[in-house]
This record gives C-alpha cells, sequence and structure tokens, in this order.
C-alpha cells in the first residue's frame, strides 16, 4: 500500500529530470547540491541567510538561492525560486511557497497536484504510487536514536558471490585503427 503522507514524483526542473517530493509542511522550496551540480545555472547569495529546522531538529543555515527555476507540469511551465539544502534523497523540495503560488490542491492520498489557478484551466497531476524510499525513514529515525545516545555503526555490505565483470565481457560496437593524440593545455604567464 503506498504511503498517504507524501507524494512524490519525476518532474522537469529546468527542463532536466528530478525526483520531487511536494511536501505542504515545508515554508521554502529547495534544491539538492547533486542537483545543482547538474544545471548551468548559477546561485545567488539570499540578503538575509535563512534557518530552516529539519525534522530531526536540527537548525541550517541556508543563505544560496537558485532564481526562477522552471516547473514543468502537464506541459504547464511555471517558476520557483529553489534554496540550496545539502540533501540526499530527492532533487528538489517543492514547499508551500510554490503549493500556495499556483494555488495547488494536494490529495496526499490519491496522489494528486491539481493546480487551481483563477483565469487558467485546472490542471490535476497524479504522483507516484509508490512508497517513500526507505532510506528517508530509516535516516530519520537513526539520526533521532543517535541523537538520543544510541551508538551507531556503519556497514558495507557487499554481494561476494556475484561475478565482476571483465573489460572482454564489454561489447565492441566498433574498432579505432589510428587514435588522435590529445594536445597538452597551454598556458600562458603574465
Amino acid at each position: 500500500m503506498a504511503s498517504d503522507v507524501v507524494i512524490t514524483c519525476i518532474v522537469p526542473i529546468s527542463y532536466r529530470d528530478a525526483s520531487v517530493l511536494f511536501d505542504r509542511s515545508s515554508t521554502y522550496s529547495y534544491m539538492s547540491s547533486y542537483f545543482a551540480s547538474c544545471l548551468d545555472m548559477t546561485c545567488d547569495f539570499l540578503v538575509t541567510p535563512i534557518y530552516v529546522s529539519t525534522p530531526i531538529r536540527d537548525s541550517i543555515v541556508i543563505d544560496h538561492v537558485y532564481h526562477s527555476c522552471v516547473v514543468t507540469i502537464g506541459g504547464y511551465e511555471r517558476t520557483v525560486d529553489l534554496l540550496f539544502l545539502n540533501i540526499v534523497d530527492f532533487d528538489v523540495i517543492l514547499g508551500m511557497d510554490w503549493l500556495s503560488k499556483y494555488h495547488a490542491i494536494l490529495d496526499c492520498h490519491a496522489k494528486t497536484v491539481t493546480l487551481a489557478m483563477p483565469g487558467f484551466p485546472m490542471f490535476e497531476w497524479r504522483g507516484s504510487l509508490c512508497h517513500i524510499p526507505s532510506r528517508v525513514v530509516s535516516f530519520l529515525k537513526a539520526q533521532r536514536m543517535v541523537g538520543k545516545g544510541c551508538l551507531l555503526y556503519l556497514a558495507f555490505v557487499r554481494d561476494i558471490s556475484a561475478d565482476t565483470p571483465t573489460i572482454d565481457s564489454v561489447p565492441i560496437i566498433e574498432r579505432i585503427s589510428r587514435c588522435v593524440p590529445c594536445r597538452p593545455t597551454e598556458y600562458v604567464t603574465r
């Protein structure tokens, strides 16, 4: 059964597919550091830094923003200013700043987002009907438990029964008989 707490999906953000969380409990919208590195955009400093409380009761200072990122849903393009936040489970979190600006109505049980802006036709979009990734819940739970004094163990698990592929197992599409040597970069001193 799908979680009725959140709506997640893949949505184009600035014309690149992003893993998005629609979060009615977040005041602002955020972009992950990984996703930011994939975009050809520059970030700006916020005039006034924002203090953000996380679900594990930590407080983080946010001082960078990506202005006018394009959100494409159902062929409609809308913009959002995304605050730079070091998150790993989603590329983008769309919070109340975006949801209220576009008169979004969230139905978490049906996993729908309805944009009901005055003067525009109502548009309903259906999100993923899958569970929230378990790593999100387990990470938050682990952080809380460590905060209460529990010990934390990090484990690296590897399946040694699986064969490691060899270079010979990679199919060759075309052999190149000669290689063009690379020219070293020329440096100019002043």
